[in-house]
């Protein structure tokens, strides 16, 4: 049974109890006042009686006793009274009342109200007579008065009985409302929330109750976030009891020792077959200590090695009582190789520098030694050549020929062996510097190529700059150039070499060289170009520098380079 209904049938009851009570009050005064009023009207109607034959008999002759008679009968009438004159021969005349009232009490009402009245005798002269009670009227007045009364008592009934059915209900909204939400509650709906209400107490309780939920809804939602977060972790994630055994963990930590066990959750995580530091591992979980980025690892079934980082932290009950450890495995085998692929990569461009720089002393000597000795050898072969024409251009028509051959071979070589000391280490980088080698590999190139427009512009103090950064912006510059003349199909190529000395983190060097022709798809190095562009990028880098290009299909080719002044003091 409901509470509403419970409440609602107790205040009926109530009021039932009271309606009852009060029928029965009105009962009893009924029954007092019917036997006070037949006892009042039995001396009343004797009296009279009395005082009227006072002094006087009773005669049996006709109109003797025709008033007194008239009189029995109007005090049995009007009275509800039954009385009887007697003389000395018997009954002289009798008054009886009304045969029944008008409306007819019902016989329990009768018996309930009837009074118990013994009949009233007097004695007068040579006669006397009985007065019987006969309140049939009177019960039947008490009965129409309490029908009435209790038919307006039934119809109060009803009316209060709605009110209390509404009261009730009134009363009882915000228990239900609260009922309702404590429902949503228990099914985790924990956003519902309470309105103010009238009455003081219920009005606190909604407070209390919405702050409640909202500290639910907050607890709740964290716990979603954290659990979401376990759950989808990339990291295994254990929860262990004090004996080290795994009491939850998460998918990933499954996955990462599916080969050892089919079912982690029971299992120690100490008696797995850690590779390394498993006496450590077993002492923390042991003792439910703090650990963190403890090194560690596991060979899965296939070979495979895998490295592991170990965190643990104490699980701390409320009562401060340490229960357990969580202990989080990340996976570091990627970044392990990672680690490894930077350190290789790292040693590959110390070697490639170490080449280049190999490499540039072994072209400074080779073309030291072009010039020093196949130079001077050409030098004497054309001055000999010279010495014999002279002589014989008058004398012998085929030697002198064959000296002018001579001559003509040596200049060719001359040339040959110039451009490539040229090649390998341009002689004006040591004698005049970084501008006018580049201003005379400019203008090379412009003879070379008259169909396309060279330019140069030079920013800044070029002059004090170590022979390293002069080489490699030569070698950038010479590199880039070729490329673009052989792959480019360009009417202009610019290039800006500029000493920036407030630039960002040293790096002050900023060389540009970019054309208008066809441009490229800028992917990875693989084609000879990007062969070309891997070696400028090698040497920027390899002196702490950035290398960027910029290019599309139909937009020329930008060349970025950006080098530390202080690239000379860096190993």
């Amino acid at each position: 049974m409901s509470l509403k209904l419970r409440v609602y049938l107790f205040f009926i009851l109530l009021l039932l109890a009271s309606m009852l009570a009060g029928v029965g009050v009105l009962v009893s005064n009924a029954r007092q006042s019917v036997q006070a009023d037949v006892e009042n009207t039995m001396q009343t109607a004797a009296h009279l009686i009395t005082v009227s034959i006072s002094g006087g008999s009773l005669n049996r002759e006709l109109g003797i006793n025709e008033h007194m008679n008239e009189l029995v009968k109007s005090l049995s009438e009007m009275r509800s009274l039954h009385i009887l004159m007697f003389d000395r021969q018997g009954l002289l005349f009798e008054g009886r009342p009304h045969s029944a009232p008008d409306v007819l009490p019902p016989e329990w009402f009768v018996k309930v109200l009837f009074p118990d009245v013994q009949p009233l005798s007097r004695r007068f002269g040579t006669g006397h007579m009985v007065i019987y009670a006969a309140p049939m009227q009177q019960i039947s007045e008490r009965w129409q008065d309490i029908r009435a009364i209790l038919a307006l008592g039934i119809l109060i009934f009803i009316v209060v009985g709605i009110f209390i059915y509404w009261g009730v209900e009134w009363l009882l909204r915000p228990l239900l409302r609260l009922v309702d939400a404590l429902s949503a509650f228990e099914r985790g709906d924990y956003h519902l929330r309470l309105p103010r209400f009238s009455l003081r107490e219920m009005d606190q309780l909604s407070q209390t109750f919405n702050r409640m939920g909202q500290a639910l809804e907050q607890s709740s939602s964290e716990n979603q976030r954290l659990a979401t977060l376990v759950r989808q972790s990339g990291d295994a994630i254990l929860s262990l009891d004090h004996a080290g055994y795994v009491t939850f963990c998460n998918a990933r930590a499954e996955q990462l020792f599916a080969d050892q066990t089919p079912v982690l959750m029971g299992e120690s995580l100490g008696a797995l077959s850690f590779t390394d530091n498993r006496q450590t591992i077993g002492g923390v979980l042991q003792n439910c200590q703090a650990v963190e980025n403890l090194e560690t690892g596991l060979t899965k079934a296939n070979g495979e090695h895998i490295d592991l980082l170990m965190s643990t932290v104490p699980l701390i009950s409320n009562d401060g009582c340490i229960t357990g450890v969580i202990c989080s495995l990340r996976d570091i085998t990627e970044l392990k190789q990672a680690e490894s692929a930077r350190n290789q990569l790292r040693e590959t461009r110390l070697l490639t520098k170490h080449m280049d720089e190999v490499q540039e002393a072994e072209r400074r000597h080779l073309a030291r030694e072009l010039h020093d000795e196949l130079g001077q050898c050409l030098t004497a072969i054309k001055t000999d050549a010279v010495l014999i024409r002279n002589r014989s251009e008058k004398t012998d028509p085929k030697v002198f020929g064959s000296a002018k051959a001579i001559i003509d071979t040596a200049s060719h070589i001359y040339d040959v062996v110039h451009n490539m000391i040229t090649r390998l280490r341009p002689s004006p980088l040591d004698d005049l510097g970084l501008v006018p080698t580049l201003e005379e590999c400019i203008n090379s190139w412009q003879k070379r190529q008259p169909d396309i427009e060279f330019s140069l512009s030079v920013n800044g103090q070029l002059d004090q700059l170590s022979e390293k950064l002069n080489m490699t912006v030569f070698r950038v510059v010479q590199e880039a150039i070729t490329n673009a003349v052989r792959h480019a199909s360009a009417s202009k190529i610019s290039v800006q070499v500029s000493n920036n000395e407030t630039a960002v983190q040293d790096r002050a060097l900023e060389i540009v060289i970019s054309d208008d022709g066809k441009g490229m798809e800028v992917q990875d190095f693989h084609s000879d170009v990007d062969f070309g562009l891997l070696g400028m990028r090698e040497r920027a880098q390899s002196l702490g520098g950035e290398f960027r290009l910029d290019s599309a299909l139909g937009a020329g080719v930008t060349i970025q380079i950006n080098l530390p002044i202080t690239a000379d003091k860096m190993t």
